[in-house]
């Protein structure tokens, strides 16, 4: 009986979120109202309120499950211990991505105060380029600062995965995106004097 609840749960979710994008491609999302996504929906308002306290609680919900999706796809490229780690990371990342290509290109145009999807996936690719650092010791071996170099990463990574979602895939966009990656991590071998 609990599977049933849960099937019942996940399938009411599933249609408020599809009802919530469908309406997002037409109308803004500041003039959206639950009863809107409520009606798209084809469930009751107080359907609606036993799932999200209203349509920022929607939103960030929806931003952090693409988050957590982004993170796991991330961490998973650098737990593999390779010397050429930066190479295909942009293109993991946009096959890994374009299954969920419209919903990320609606949500990458909303910024509040406590959901930004741009902003969650720019923090997690800082983040875990200045792990990486720490963990290769690069700082032993360039006088860039890390914090620089992770900034630098992730803002590329940002650039190139939103271009791509919006412009479709573009392989050379990608090979430049991999190998400018494989330069942001491997910076020693330059002459910066």
């Amino acid at each position: 009986m609990a599977d049933h609840e849960d099937l019942r749960i996940r399938r009411t979710r599933t249609q408020i979120e599809q009802a919530f994008f469908e309406l997002l491609k037409t109308k803004p999302f500041n003039e959206l109202t639950v009863q809107d996504i409520s009606q798209r929906a084809k469930v009751g308002r107080s359907t609606f309120y036993s799932h999200y306290y209203d349509k920022y609680d929607l939103l960030e919900s929806l931003v952090r499950d693409y988050s957590t999706i982004f993170q796991d796809i991330v961490q998973q490229r650098f737990s593999i211990q390779t010397p050429e780690i930066g190479s295909n990371t942009v293109r993991v990342l946009i096959v890994a991505l374009t299954q969920y290509r419209q919903n990320l290109l609606l949500l990458f145009n909303l910024h509040t105060e406590t959901a930004d999807l741009e902003r969650n996936f720019k923090q997690i690719l800082k983040k875990t380029a200045a792990d990486y650092f720490a963990k290769i010791r690069l700082a032993d071996r360039t006088n860039l600062p890390m914090d620089y170099l992770s900034e630098l990463y992730a803002s590329n990574v940002i650039m190139f995965l939103m271009w791509q979602l919006r412009h479709g895939k573009n392989d050379a966009v990608i090979r430049f995106g991999d190998r400018l990656q494989e330069f942001v991590l491997k910076p020693e071998g330059l002459d910066l004097s």
